[in-house]
Order: C-alpha cells, then sequence, then structure tokens
C-alpha cells in the first residue's frame, strides 16, 4: 500500500487505517497569507496617518481608504485561510466495523463526520475525475463520499488495490455479528 495516493496521505495505525487529505502548496494556498500580509500593511498605513496627522493628504479619505482596504484584505485572508485549514478525510475502523468519513459542510470551513458501518456501505468505485484524473468514492446512505481524490492515470491499479482491500473488509462476510 503507498504512503501517499493523489491528494490523500494513507497510515495504517493498530487497526485503523487512516487517510488524511493533504493538498498542495500552490498559489492558492499563498493567497491567504498574503490578503493578510496586505491588510496589515493597510493597517499600518491607517494607523500612521491617525498618529500623524502630517502624514495625511488634504483629507481624511486617504485614512478611511485605508481602513476599508485592511478590513477587506483582513476578512478575506481568514475567510480563505479557513477554507484551506479545513480537511477532508477517512478512517477504517477494522475492529468496530466502521468507517468514518469527514467531508466539508457549508462553506467548507466546517466538517460534517458521518460514521458508517460497514454493512451499510453500498459501493465502492474508482470514478474518472477528468483527462488524466481518478478517484475512490464510497455509496452509503444515498450519498456519495470521496475517499481519495486526484490520483494520476499511472496510479490508477494502486487506487484498484485500495478498493480491493477496503470492499474485502466492508464485504458481507465480513459484517460484525448482530450482538456487537
Amino acid at each position: 500500500m503507498p504512503r501517499r495516493l493523489g491528494d490523500v496521505r494513507l497510515r495504517f495505525d493498530a487497526e485503523l487505517l487512516i487517510g488524511e487529505c493533504v493538498p498542495p502548496l500552490d498559489v492558492a494556498a499563498l493567497l491567504p497569507d498574503a490578503l493578510l500580509l496586505s491588510g496589515l500593511a493597510a493597517g499600518v498605513v491607517a494607523a500612521a496617518t491617525v498618529i500623524a496627522p502630517g502624514l495625511r493628504s488634504m483629507s481624511v479619505w486617504g485614512t478611511m481608504g485605508a481602513t476599508a482596504a485592511c478590513a477587506a484584505a483582513i476578512l478575506a485572508g481568514l475567510k480563505l485561510r479557513g477554507r484551506r485549514r479545513w480537511r477532508r478525510g477517512f478512517v477504517v475502523n477494522f475492529d468496530q466495523h466502521l468507517v468514518r468519513v469527514d467531508q466539508p459542510r457549508g462553506l467548507r470551513t466546517l466538517s460534517e463526520t458521518t460514521s458508517l458501518p460497514f454493512r451499510e456501505v453500498e459501493s465502492l468505485q474508482v470514478v474518472d475525475r477528468g483527462p488524466g484524473r481518478c478517484a475512490l468514492e464510497l455509496s452509503a446512505r444515498g450519498r456519495r463520499f470521496v475517499l481519495v481524490d486526484g490520483v494520476a492515470d499511472d496510479k490508477r491499479e494502486q487506487l484498484h488495490t485500495l478498493r480491493r482491500l477496503l470492499q474485502a473488509a466492508v464485504g458481507p462476510a465480513l459484517s460484525p455479528p448482530a450482538s456487537a
């Protein structure tokens, strides 16, 4: 089993298979920090014009503009940072016969955790996600949950191996007895 598959880092911990979404570090990842820094810079300019009246041009509109830019940039940066902080993931507990899936909820700043007994899992499928990309989806309770996304076509066989491993675990022959 590979340590990383698509956008998910996989690891075993005793009776658990843990899949954590680790998004790539790209321009979109750096945008919230850039917005926060520019908001702080606008705040410094606004504070300087309030403290040192000699820095003000003929009216207070420059100070008001710097204050508005400060507030807008900081709010946008915090909102985007909250989205970036969100993680998608899953945990397969082989002892308790449960799959726990964490998915985004609302504006992606919150996550929703769904615990699914193995017997409620309807299917595990490898699906295409555009040219050269595929994903692993779990279907249960009439919903679809993305477990692994962004897998390149050359890693498709590893994704099928993971699907077969999970399918064998959630199959009807391995469901816990009714008393459990």
